[in-house]
């Protein structure tokens, strides 16, 4: 007998399922996954893809014309300000590009047109005009720009920014997270964007982001009934506003106003009410009365909608009933928390109970300053996703396990901690093996290779699924922070990123989609500043190869060519510039023997168990990461993943195929002044160009 032959369909046949399913993927995963699958995959998903431009007031003319050639078909801009000096004539330029914009939009939907009525039936002459009618023309003016998303972030006065809100009305996103004080118009905003779902206002410095009243323009009197016009509901899907300083009840409006509210993050510094006294007792009673009506209106207005929501009130401290009304007023505490907190205010306390007396479901955490304790904090977050805390500096005290930064004798801290909890075993591994998202700083008291080649290999080996990756340094730190005291200042240098600094040791995050390393607060482009010589500190005016340093992360550097010179670099006799690793090599290996009879003593001594492991991980998996981990920070760590690199450009030479050491990176950034990175092509070339470019000043002004 025959097995009867299922005629029924698939469910991902059916286009609202896989719209909605594409939702959750990424843009790189749609670009170069999901439309490459069927026909109709890609009709449902071709509205999703995003193509994105990056701009910076500090573009050339040239490269300001090239861009704008292609500004036609964009849907995401990017703009970074580095200078605030420069706004008005940056908001100039910004003007200028949109508009060319529009006029390409303009011409390639009358293109469009045209073709389609070539394929239709003629009933006239079958001629087709290559031009616009009067009427036609008028209609094409006042079209609707395609322009869906605008995210501006650096250096920028906020006045002018209204004189670009009449080419916004189509935007879908926008995001504002500057480092420049002032106020912000949320009626600009909200009136010339009426299609905006996401909104994200930010204030990346100590002091908060303004956001004075009105919101709203004022309701007149409808003449049929003389009542009051009700309010439009918004299209807001995302609303963030973090680091913010907002009027109450303007806030408590727009919560009656947005039926499809999905999302809502607002950690306010400060309400500002019509009239209010001054005195402390009144301050206290109206930051609780307005957590109140807000969380009410939250259950009033959007109880089934809501998927994430968070809500710091001004003057917050940050304890164990805090916590508890954060976990109420979350829509699905249990499964997904994206909580935002002041560094300073996360305790060892606060951490206990985060991680033992409430469910540690904490998905995506925001840390605004610096927080001394969150390397335990991560050491006890399995489940921890996204963080964002690039304030947050981590002492390599914290990343060196086998104390090789000190010749195998414990720091201070280390022996302190250890006598404090006996039971507790040292050193503690970061427990977000899953971690997709993280912005950080790290502390170096001294910016030196060997200190680089800690962080560089820890993140590679303990967060092997980072996809979006920043990493600061000592320069970050002190920027816009008038508070961090100088002697955790650390030095003044920068993180090294030459070859021997161990970069390329970050080319094991196979799923790397933008890579930022470093801050630059001026045009000139330094990747060695420290004067002197040991054996990994160059100085600035040593004759080195950056292609040698930076090459390797695109195709090219992959070449025959290039492999030998990395390699001729490498094994060359003296150690000048960062050359000559056979005789590294042996130095390393010496002091590997004496560092390994100190730790050894260390154990004795003190009666320690140091096991590095990761909570919540498989045997497997910590038996991979202490493989991983066992050179940590040795120079002979980097040498194994070039060769490693090496070997896989030479099987994809044989397949006839260019290596990638990142296939998905898309955005990267090696101390640039526009962190939203370029495409890796591109970084390396600026790289090389600002070095020649160095070089020919240095040579110009003799010796």
């Amino acid at each position: 007998m025959d097995t009867p032959t299922k005629t029924g369909r698939s469910p991902l046949h059916l286009p609202e399922l896989l719209d909605h399913t594409f939702s959750f993927l990424s843009d790189y995963t749609i670009t170069h996954v999901v439309i490459l699958v069927c026909r109709q995959w890609l009709h449902v998903g071709q509205h999703r893809i995003v193509r994105e431009q990056v701009w910076g007031n500090r573009l050339s003319k040239v490269e300001q014309d090239l861009l704008q050639a292609d500004m036609g078909r964009v849907d995401r801009l990017c703009y970074y300000y580095h200078n605030m000096y420069d706004s008005p004539y940056v908001l100039k330029q910004l003007w200028i590009a949109l508009g060319e914009r529009s006029r390409q939009h303009r011409f390639l939907d009358w293109e469009q047109r045209r073709l389609q009525q070539r394929w239709q039936p003629s009933t006239g002459s079958g001629y087709i005009k290559p031009w616009l009618t009067p009427e036609e023309t008028e209609d094409e003016d006042t079209a609707e720009l395609p322009l869906k998303e605008l995210r501006l972030q650096g250096y920028m006065g906020l006045s002018g920014l209204r004189l670009m809100f009449p080419a916004m009305a189509h935007l879908t996103f926008l995001e504002v997270s500057t480092v420049c004080i002032g106020v912000l118009s949320m009626l600009d905003i909200l009136e010339s964007c009426p299609l905006l779902q996401r909104l994200y206002v930010d204030s990346i410095t100590t002091t908060s982001r303004v956001l004075p009243r009105p919101w709203f323009s004022p309701m007149g009197i409808n003449p049929q009934n003389g009542q009051r016009r009700k309010r439009l509901p918004l299209a807001l899907r995302s609303l963030v506003l973090r680091n913010v300083s907002v009027p109450q009840s303007c806030i408590e409006t727009l919560l009656t106003i947005t039926p499809h509210l999905r999302e809502l993050v607002l950690v306010v510094k400060e309400f500002f009410p019509d009239q209010y006294p001054d005195d402390d007792d009144a301050i206290a009673a109206r930051t609780a009365d307005g957590s109140r009506r807000i969380r009410e209106l939250m259950r009033l207005h959007h109880p089934a909608t809501l998927c994430s929501f968070f809500f710091s009130p001004p003057h917050t401290a940050l304890s164990t009933d805090t916590i508890q009304d954060w976990i109420r007023d979350s829509p699905a505490p249990h499964i997904n928390l994206d909580w935002t907190i002041e560094g300073p205010k996360l305790t060892p306390s606060i951490i206990t109970h985060l991680t033992i007396q409430v469910p540690n479901t904490i998905t995506t955490l925001h840390i605004l300053g610096k927080c001394p304790i969150l390397h335990d904090y991560l050491c006890a977050s399995p489940h921890l996703l996204h963080l964002m805390a690039p304030k947050s500096a981590i002492t390599l005290d914290a990343l060196d396990i086998h104390f090789r930064q000190t010749q195998g004798h414990p720091p201070p801290s280390v022996v302190l901690r250890y006598q404090q909890q006996q039971q507790q075993q040292f050193p503690r591994v970061w427990a977000c093996r899953r971690l997709q998202t993280l912005h950080i700083a790290f502390l170096p008291k001294k910016a030196t290779a060997s200190s680089s080649r800690l962080i560089f290999g820890y993140i590679s080996s303990v967060c092997p699924r980072l996809q979006d990756l920043e990493i600061h340094g000592p320069e970050y730190l002190t920027r816009h922070e008038d508070s961090w005291p100088n002697e955790e200042e650390g030095s003044g240098g920068r993180l090294c990123v030459r070859l021997e600094s161990g970069l390329c040791l970050l080319s094991r995050l196979k799923d790397l989609e933008r890579l930022v390393v470093g801050t630059v607060h001026h045009d000139r482009f330094v990747l060695y500043e420290d004067d002197g010589y040991d054996d990994d500190i160059y100085g600035v005016g040593e004759d080195v190869d950056l292609a040698v340093d930076f090459d390797w992360m695109v195709p090219a550097g992959h070449s025959d060519d290039r492999r030998h010179a990395r390699n001729a670099w490498i094994d060359k006799e003296d150690m000048e510039g960062g050359g000559g690793w056979a005789k590294r090599l042996e130095i390393e290996e010496s002091k590997e023997v004496v560092r390994r009879l100190n730790y050894q003593q260390f154990l004795v001594d003190y009666g320690a168990v140091i096991k590095v492991q990761q909570s919540g991980a498989s045997a497997s998996e910590n038996t991979d990461l202490v493989e991983s981990l066992e050179d940590l920070g040795l120079l002979r760590d980097i040498k194994l993943v070039l060769e490693e690199m090496d070997n896989a450009a030479k099987q994809q030479e044989r397949d006839d195929d260019s290596f990638r050491c990142w296939p998905h990176l898309h955005r990267l950034s090696i101390y640039c002044v526009n962190i939203f990175g370029l495409q890796p092509e591109a970084e390396v070339g600026r790289i090389l160009k600002a070095d020649d470019l160095k070089r020919g000043r240095d040579s110009a002004r003799g010796p």
